[in-house]
């Protein structure tokens, strides 16, 4: 019984679970120590503007150009979906704007039901080769243009 006790000493402030099913509490229950939890960045990487432009200055090596080209492209792109067009990159993917239709939800503290608006929404609907990319179906290639067809690049079989 004092192996026991022993392995129950105090860790940051609480007892810790020696691995024998000890611990009363559900492992749901327990406190994560802030070191085992996952930072925001690892959770959730993004991408901003400014790191968009700089990837594409490398390949054209002018920023100023390559600020431009950004910019009119997502210009473009806005535009023309918020006209009610399809926009459609083979190999990226394509932007569709859709309507949802007026519904009737419940307020959840009330339990009145509330009128939604219809709204108009973008969906977004990624390109075969931009899915096995992100998948690991296919090979990133060292250079060159990813989404690009390319008979070098190994594809995977899927599973």
């Amino acid at each position: 019984m004092n192996h026991i006790l022993r392995s129950r000493a105090p860790v940051c402030g609480q007892l810790a679970d020696p691995g024998y099913g000890l611990n009363p509490w559900p492992a749901a229950w327990r406190a994560r120590p802030r070191l085992l939890r996952p930072s925001r960045i690892e959770r959730n990487p993004s991408v901003n503007k400014a790191q968009l432009i700089q990837a594409v200055a490398k390949t054209t090596g002018n920023r100023a150009q390559a600020a431009d080209a950004v910019e009119a492209a997502l210009d473009a792109i806005v535009r023309a979906v918020a006209a009610g067009e399809v926009v459609s990159v083979t190999g990226f993917g394509s932007l569709t704007p859709q309507v949802r239709p007026a519904r009737t939800a419940r307020n959840p503290q009330t339990g009145e039901p509330v009128e939604i608006a219809e709204r108009r929404v973008v969906k977004f609907r990624p390109g075969a080769r931009f899915q096995d990319l992100v998948a690991g179906r296919r090979a990133m290639p060292e250079s060159g243009n990813c989404i690009q067809k390319d008979p070098k690049t190994p594809k995977v079989a899927r599973p």
